[in-house]
């Protein structure tokens, strides 16, 4: 394809793209398919010589199209990311356009400095002080992840990753049971175990963390000679919406000395609003949040923000020495 085409095609995709977005409402949301019938529709031998590209966007229309499920469809329900923006899509194609590899300043100066620029945008536009700053990982889970890495290191005095877990204390980490799976799968990489990974029973209308039974439980593991690492507060649980209260969360996690990372990933996008904040009360004292614009503003996927109070903690757990 030379430019000459490129130019063509992008105009071609961008009149289907609108085109798309018109008919949706009346597309089913999910697809009238069986397993299997995208898979025999497709040819089990990649081609011998290069198809012409009309060929490519046709089978794109009759194979791939009726097998999809239509997220941006007004009656979709299911999930959260079902509202990318029409601006958002046009940003993500300037981007691929661009084709750059953002990991470093020297990579891409300009994207490393915007990246800074709109995360302290999104800090004031939720209402969080001054101090916080952070970075855009691809998912929620993936902010976790870096949160429970840095729980663990901090609490073994960042020797986890320098000499592994053999012979360490037993590291212990505190939640509800309405936080999302990804933070057991978290708890599984870093290698705390799920075993370690203590569910606090919940009590009240938002399911929140029995904050009573939570530092109970603290005070008899670290008797029983584990390691307490940190505490995984929700706010917004994606099965009922279960919120913790963070206030008292932070207080408990500041008597015992622990990490508190504030799970955000869909309700932190309605702290925008001044008059939803009282939901995160005391967001302030937690040491990293996170929260998906590609949930609910508009953002196309991926795009997940993680806030962090000591950045070079995040630093000295993920950097390369």
């Amino acid at each position: 394809m030379n430019n000459d085409d490129f130019r063509q095609w992008s105009r071609r995709a961008a009149d289907w793209g609108a085109d798309y977005r018109n008919s949706l409402r009346e597309r089913p949301v999910r697809p009238l398919v069986e397993p299997g019938d995208i898979f025999r529709s497709v040819e089990t031998s990649p081609p011998e010589a290069a198809e012409p590209m009309d060929e490519i966007f046709a089978d794109f229309e009759q194979k791939i199209l009726p097998g999809m499920t239509h997220w941006q469809h007004p009656r979709f329900f299911a999930y959260f990311p079902a509202n990318a923006a029409p601006v958002s899509v046009v940003a993500e194609y300037l981007v691929s356009v661009m084709a750059a590899q953002c990991m470093l300043w020297q990579t891409s100066p300009a994207a490393t400095e915007l990246e800074t620029r709109v995360v302290d945008w999104m800090r004031q536009a939720l209402g969080l002080p001054e101090g916080f700053s952070g970075v855009m990982q691809d998912s929620a889970s993936s902010a976790t992840l870096a949160a429970v890495l840095t729980m663990r290191e901090r609490a073994l005095d960042w020797q986890g990753n320098l000499k592994g877990l053999h012979g360490q204390p037993i590291l212990r980490v505190y939640s509800s049971d309405q936080v999302h799976t990804s933070i057991d799968r978290a708890i599984w990489v870093s290698g705390i175990g799920e075993d370690n990974f203590v569910r606090v029973p919940v009590a009240g209308r938002f399911r929140a963390m029995d904050v009573a039974a939570l530092e109970a439980v603290i005070v008899a593991d670290r008797e029983a000679g584990m390691l307490p690492a940190g505490i995984i507060a929700c706010v917004g649980g994606t099965s009922t919406g279960g919120t913790d209260d963070i206030a008292e969360v932070a207080a408990v996690a500041k008597r015992q000395g622990l990490y508190v990372h504030v799970d955000a990933a869909w309700a932190g996008s309605a702290m925008i609003c001044p008059e939803y904040r009282h939901f995160w009360a005391g967001v302030e004292h937690a040491d990293s949040i996170v929260f998906n614009p590609h949930k609910w503003l508009g953002a196309q996927f991926d795009c997940s923000v993680q806030f962090i109070r000591r950045p070079e903690d995040l630093v000295r757990t993920l950097a390369i020495k």
